[in-house]
């Protein structure tokens, strides 16, 4: 199972939201969505948003 809960904790730390994400166009509504309902997104994604946060992939996503 795919948890973003890492991302949410991410964003909260660095007082940002998904919206915040949508709006700067790293992604669609359509993948923002997936984000909320824990679907799986392509790991392009992952990197755009790793990238984007200066995070490593484990501050983004958590495989449980």
């Amino acid at each position: 199972m795919i948890s973003y809960e890492p991302l949410f904790n991410t964003l909260e730390e660095k007082d940002a939201k998904l919206i915040d994400l949508l709006n700067a166009n790293l992604f669609s509504s359509r993948t923002a969505a997936k984000f909320r309902k824990g679907e799986s997104v392509q790991l392009s994604t992952i990197e755009t948003l790793c990238k984007y946060l200066d995070a490593p992939i484990e501050k983004v996503v958590r495989i449980e």
